[in-house]
């Protein structure tokens, strides 16, 4: 998580996918080292198109995906497209399988936030019974959701979005009753989309033939 003075914005990363990314990086250049070794050289070029395949996928699937927060909106990148949601428009967020912001009629989730599987949310209570975070929100039935717990990235980002949320109302920044009227702006990545497909289409092509 990084946060700016100068804007006053959150910006929120998930280091465990990340950690994923470079993982596959390292596998990927791991094959074409082998490839290369066990040919004596690139023998076949197009074996470079699957390489950059899964280069490419885990940059945009594990590295860039983030979640902005600021006094304006709530902006999420995801992998094939970017939403910016007004704080006006929102009207729950929800964290059971990840960040999940809501507007009328709608709901996005965010792909850097998602919730902590069984031992992620085992990690995330031992923290928060140790008091080493803050608390986690309890729901009516007096128990709190995994996704919840602030140890967990889920967690984290809720909270952020929460506080945020919280205090802007407080401030009066956001005036209530707009919900059904304020647009989410979405923005595709159609040159990543555009990139993958074309990868995708080349590394069927590269074993293909």
């Amino acid at each position: 998580m990084q946060g700016s003075a100068a804007d006053d914005r959150d910006v929120f990363v998930s280091r465990f996918n990340r950690g994923l990314a470079v993982l596959a990086w390292v596998l990927d250049a791991g094959v074409l080292v082998a490839y290369i070794w066990a040919h004596a050289g690139l023998r076949d070029p197009f074996m470079i198109v699957p390489v950059a395949f899964v280069a490419l996928a885990a940059w945009v699937a594990l590295w860039r995906p983030r979640v902005s927060i600021d006094d304006e909106a709530i902006e999420v990148r995801n992998v094939f497209r970017t939403l910016t949601v007004p704080w006006a428009a929102l009207i729950h967020v929800d964290t059971k399988y990840a960040v999940t912001l809501y507007t009328p009629g709608h709901h996005y989730s965010a792909w850097a936030a998602p919730a902590p599987g069984r031992t992620g949310a085992a990690m995330a209570a031992r923290k928060q019974d140790r008091g080493r975070v803050a608390m986690a929100p309890v729901s009516q039935d007096g128990t709190i959701r995994p996704g919840d717990l602030i140890a967990s990235e889920s967690g984290q980002v809720a909270y952020l979005i929460r506080e945020r949320w919280a205090r802007l109302r407080e401030s009066g920044r956001i005036e209530a009753g707009l919900a059904d009227e304020t647009s989410v702006g979405i923005r595709v990545h159609w040159w990543l989309n555009g990139a993958l497909l074309v990868l995708l289409a080349g590394s069927v092509l590269a074993f293909a033939l």
